[in-house]
């Protein structure tokens, strides 16, 4: 519970930081909105701007060609000063315009506006305000345009114009002027470009870096018209241009766009845009301070800002909510998770629990494991409903038996553990038999009366594992030996482990031998009375290379619990088959071939079809083929296994039933199942000569086969007495060491073929 309220606050930090971050972005896609829409806003001015412009001193120059050119041609125009009234029409249409002149090379004006009749009109050349623009007017082939100044003559601040008329050898005859106003009303040139106190429209020239022309609240002429851009800040300004641009000043300069940028003066932001007019070298610049933007998106933050602050502390609220009623239910959760939902006990996470504590405290204990001995069968038989009833009453019933200080769970489906301080021995062997003699008393379960058998395991700390998982192991390894047997208690012994250990050595070899075909067939002959061989028992023997001779009754078994039952009976099928017919086919005399089938193979879906598949295979008559089977089959589903019979029987196999009477449900089992033969366990074999009861007991089944017109075979024969007191008794076929022991086909061939030969001899078998 913990680490789950641990999550519900990452979760909380993880939606508030992941919140943020969107709140982060969003804010930082709306402050690069803001910033592209003003970088483009000023692009635009500076564009149109500097078009403007362009377009207008282009007029004016044309103008000035023009108007120079008409009064070239009226003759001579140089020699002395007049006035030209023509001009004055020209400049009632263009009210930008202010004043003509036409001067002479050497600076001398010889022709004027009437407006200027009056005025005393210096030499332009010897003119500190106009020598340079006109200096520079005599040079340029385009007009000229000179520094802003304030003109006496007309009482105002003007942009002077030049405009160089050349003859067709391109020498100067006379230099056009003329005076644009500032501010005239339509003029591009108006104080009131820019937009508000922080936002600027200047026009500079770039050979000198004189400003030409600024729009920004409270420049006057007389400021920017002796206003210079500092070579250093024209430095690092080009530089940052470059930079905005990705492209040298001269690329920058050829460019019809504007570049924008950001660059820092007087302690303050801009955010500026420069384009280049090389036609009449002016710099136009756009610029804004950062500082408005700044405003604008603070206005935009504060909202978003606290709208996440306010989500953030009502998410909390709701988390906080959550958190409480999470440790609310912490104590019911925990409980849940270490305890069982059917019995209420300790689950195996509760037990690994209790474990871990006790080891954590290094002192002895035991660990009981308790097991229901054919817990499956009352699921099977009476439904899953009175399975959970059972283990809910044995629960219960191990709770009243065990202490205060013992720890009770259930592990699983019908397994049950007891961790106790006590680790005596004795006593503690003592307590777990009175535990399984209490458990084994009768109780009800709904309308049934039902009676359970347990077997238990025992290990102890730190005797028989120093460690959770060998200690649990150890336990698990006494509850597998008690099971062998039901209804035992068991306390683990090293020896154990050992057979443990073999078991499993024996199921890897037992892997490895059916995938090299180490596993061989043998086969004991059946007899009659005159001792004449009418069948054969396959039976399977293992030679391992590492373990030498394998018993069949133990690999079997382990086969059976590892999974490997279904291969090795597919093995015996078809080996067993394909020898007999070899067999059959050099004798040429009818045998019967028995093979044992195993409670796991029988019970596969498909196993008849497997059965025919094998018996088309090797072309062997079902009627030869007699499956033998024990009565362990039908403690299971009992209605399925009958059917398998049925199949079976429809299609000519036989079934017998092997050990028969040593089980407890023979009798009945009898009367509902259509079987062909009985074989009479060798225990009562053992004893039918001198114990009456065993007497008795073959008595009876051979009654029994007489009643149900079934085969009767005798197995396990080793003696004459025996041979003759079954004989009296009516069993009229044997099979044993008296007769063979099992023998390999290739023996068993050579000894049939050989008294085949005989003149009408039957097939018989030399005694052993």
């Amino acid at each position: 519970m913990a680490a789950l309220k641990r999550n519900i606050w990452a979760l909380y930090l993880v939606i508030v930081v992941v919140g943020f971050v969107l709140l982060a972005v969003s804010l930082h896609q709306r402050w690069k909105a803001t910033l592209s829409d003003e970088m483009s806003y000023q692009l635009s001015r500076a564009e149109l701007i500097s078009q403007s412009v362009h377009s207008l001193f282009r007029t004016q120059e044309l103008v000035l060609d023009a108007v120079g050119r008409e009064l070239l041609n009226k003759g001579d125009v140089l020699t002395e000063r007049k006035e030209v009234p023509l001009l004055d029409s020209i400049l009632s249409v263009n009210p930008s315009l202010v004043g003509f002149g036409l001067a002479r090379p050497d600076g001398r004006l010889v022709r004027t506006s009437t407006n200027l009749a009056s005025v005393d009109l210096p030499n332009l050349l010897e003119n500190p305000n106009t020598a340079a623009g006109f200096e520079r007017a005599l040079r340029s082939d385009v007009m000229v345009v000179g520094r802003t100044y304030y003109v006496e003559a007309v009482q105002d601040w003007l942009i002077p114009i030049r405009k160089a008329l050349r003859d067709s050898e391109g020498k100067v005859v006379a230099v056009m002027t003329a005076g644009l106003r500032l501010g005239a009303e339509g003029s591009v040139l108006n104080p009131n470009l820019h937009d508000g106190a922080d936002d600027s429209v200047i026009l500079f020239r770039e050979f000198d870096k004189y400003v030409q022309f600024m729009s920004r609240d409270g420049a006057e002429p007389e400021q920017y018209s002796v206003s210079r851009v500092d070579q250093a800040k024209q430095t690092a300004h080009q530089k940052e241009l470059e930079a905005a641009a990705g492209s040298t000043i001269a690329d920058i300069m050829s460019s019809t766009n504007a570049v924008v940028f950001s660059m820092t003066r007087d302690d303050n932001d801009y955010l500026t845009a420069s384009i280049y007019d090389p036609r009449y070298q002016l710099w136009t610049v756009s610029e804004t301070r950062f500082a408005p933007l700044y405003r604008d998106f603070l206005g935009t933050l504060i909202p978003y800002f606290f709208g996440f602050v306010v989500g953030a502390w009502l998410l909390f609220m709701l988390f906080r909510i959550i958190d409480r009623a999470e440790r609310e239910r912490r104590r019911e959760l925990l409980y849940q998770a270490r305890h069982d939902d059917l019995t209420g006990l300790l689950n195996r996470s509760g037990l690994l629990d209790c474990l871990e504590e006790r080891l954590s405290l290094a002192r002895p204990f035991s660990l009981v494991l308790i097991n229901i001995d054919n817990f499956s069968g009352i699921n099977d038989r009476f439904g899953l409903e009175y399975g959970d009833h059972t283990l809910v009453e044995f629960g219960r019933r191990l709770e009243r038996l065990t202490d205060r200080q013992d720890d009770l769970a259930r592990l699983g489906s019908d397994e049950f553990a007891i961790v106790t301080p006590n680790t005596d021995i004795g006593s503690l062997t003592v307590a777990c038999r009175e535990l399984v003699e209490d458990l084994a008393k009768m109780f009800e379960v709904g309308r049934l009366r039902l009676q359970v058998g347990a077997s238990v395991g025992v290990a102890r700390y730190p005797e028989d594992g120093d460690s959770l998982s060998k200690l649990i192991r150890s336990a698990h390894l006494a509850l597998y030996e008690a099971k062998e047997s039901r209804s035992s208690v068991v306390v683990y012994k090293a020896d154990m482990e050992t057979a443990y250990l073999r078991r499993l050595t024996v199921e890897q070899r037992l892997r490895y031998g059916l995938a090299t075909d180490a596993l061989y067939m043998v086969y004991q002959p059946q007899v009659n009375q005159a001792g004449t061989i009418v069948g054969l028992e396959a039976l399977v023997r293992w030679q391992d290379e590492e373990l030498g001779s394998v018993s069949p009754s133990e690999f079997v078994d382990v086969a059976e619990k590892s999974g490997l039952m279904i291969p090795l009976g597919a093995f015996v099928l078809d080996t067993s088959l394909k020898e007999f017919r070899e067999l059959s086919a050099a004798l040429n005399t009818p045998l019967d071939l028995a093979i044992n089938i195993s409670v796991i193979q029988f019970c596969q879906p498909g196993f008849v079809d497997a059965v025919l598949a094998a018996l088309r295979k090797h072309d062997v008559p079902p009627p030869v083929l007699v499956l033998e089977i024990t009565e362990t089959l039908f403690m299971g589903n009992f209605e399925r296994a009958l059917k398998t019979i049925c199949d079976l029987r429809k299609h000519g196999i036989r079934l017998a039933m092997d050990d028969f009477g040593t089980g407890y449900s023979s009798l009945s089992l009898l009367r509902q199942l259509p079987l062909d033969e009985l074989k009479i366990d060798k225990s009562f074999i053992d004893g039918l000569v001198d114990d009456e009861r065993a007497a008795n007991m073959v008595r009876s089944i051979v009654a029994i086969a007489e009643s149900h017109n079934m085969s009767l075979i005798a197995e396990g024969v080793e003696e004459q007495k025996q041979v003759d007191a079954l004989t009296t008794m009516g069993c009229g076929r044997f099979q044993g060491y008296f007769f063979s022991r099992p023998l390999p086909m290739a023996d068993l061939k050579k000894q049939l073929i050989g008294s085949a030969r005989q003149p009408d001899a039957p097939a018989t078998i030399r005694r052993s």
